[in-house]
């Protein structure tokens, strides 16, 4: 009988299917519930942003005990304080990394480079202290509370994914982030994707994975984990992910591995042999160009495409449409497919 994981956060397809491909039963609790997430689920449960902290926690919690579930806390719920059996970093834990002003403390303390923060006066890249995604970050004189302000610096925005365990870490590949990719329409700095593996030289790579370790292992994290950085002259940290990351799919393209089944064994105690790049891979996130309703056509099961619409479902200018997945030989080869899968979802599965 295959082990039963309840999957819980906002959007959570990438780590269902790669539980799924892994063995094991899954049950989700999500904010997105895509065409596809149906295919590695035995039960999908919906939750919206209408509903208080307090009841999504009670509902992991009954779903969890009802069904004898592991729970594995996602992006958005890393910090959701429930009672149970764990498969990820304990929330008291992901809260203490997610709280970037705690964060960065921490790396000030040990020595770690990361954009030095902002006074009251001066212009700089201005963030919530706690999220992601890009979302609400600006270029500012003024942080407003729940905000912090720092160093804008110039340069390539990119991530280290890890698995950890026993307060030791292995880098298992380095992504470039494409953040406001206008061809996705997307903007500002908002993330829309990951391109595996970071066309770096390889003293620049080691360099990424070894501040990536450290800063991991300062935490004393356990399971799949990612560092952000942004790269100029030096490797700057701008935050540690405790949970799976957005990578998920572009890492497991470009390296024939399971990441799921990675991070399951390091709540065992072991650590995997570090794999080697095969090709580049690339998921994309495409935004709505304008309000849109999903046609007929069903994408859910296609190998190009993940976190697919239902039919009929509405989506407002700017909400993340649909993920775009492409392998190849070099970036130009796989952006150019990406682009050609973008403009065929576009004429088949969406009506104006």
């Amino acid at each position: 009988m295959s082990e039963k994981v309840l999957i819980a956060g906002n959007n959570v397809r990438n780590v269902a299917e790669s539980a799924a491909k892994a063995g094991y039963e899954v049950y989700a609790l999500t904010k997105f519930s895509d065409a596809d997430l149906r295919i590695y689920c035995r039960e999908v449960v919906r939750v919206d942003d209408s509903q208080p902290k307090k009841e999504v926690k009670k509902r992991v919690e009954e779903l969890a005990e009802s069904s004898d579930l592991k729970i594995v806390l996602c992006s958005g719920f890393e910090t959701l304080k429930v009672k149970g059996e764990l498969l990820c970093n304990p929330p008291e834990l992901s809260e203490k990394v997610s709280n970037k002003l705690k964060f960065y403390r921490q790396l000030e303390r040990a020595g770690l480079p990361f954009p030095e923060l902002l006074g009251d006066d001066e212009r700089g890249i201005v963030k919530p202290i706690e999220g992601g995604g890009g979302e609400e970050v600006s270029i500012s004189s003024r942080a407003e509370k729940g905000f912090l302000k720092q160093r804008f610096i110039e340069g390539i925005p990119c991530s280290v994914s890890l698995i950890a365990s026993d307060g030791k870490a292995v880098a298992i590949a380095c992504n470039f982030i494409y953040a406001g990719w206008k061809e996705m329409n997307a903007h500002g700095f908002r993330y829309s994707g990951n391109l595996t593996p970071l066309a770096v030289e390889n003293d620049v790579r080691r360099e990424l994975e070894r501040l990536a370790v450290e800063a991991v292992e300062l935490f004393g994290l356990t399971g799949s984990v990612g560092v952000d950085f942004i790269l100029a002259e030096k490797p700057y940290i701008l935050e540690i992910n405790p949970r799976f990351q957005g990578s998920l799919d572009s890492v497991e393209w470009s390296s024939d591995i399971n990441i799921f089944r990675m991070h399951a064994e390091a709540f065992e105690g072991k650590l995997p042999i570090k794999p080697k790049a095969r090709r580049f891979a690339l998921r994309a996130i495409l935004f709505a160009p304008e309000k849109v309703e999903i046609k007929e056509k069903n994408f859910a099961g296609n190998p190009f495409f993940a976190d697919v619409p239902n039919k009929g479902e509405i989506y407002r200018k700017n909400d993340p449409l649909v993920s775009i997945l492409g392998a190849g030989n070099s970036r130009e080869e796989v952006e150019e497919k990406i682009l050609e899968r973008r403009d065929l979802f576009l004429s088949l599965a969406v009506r104006a």
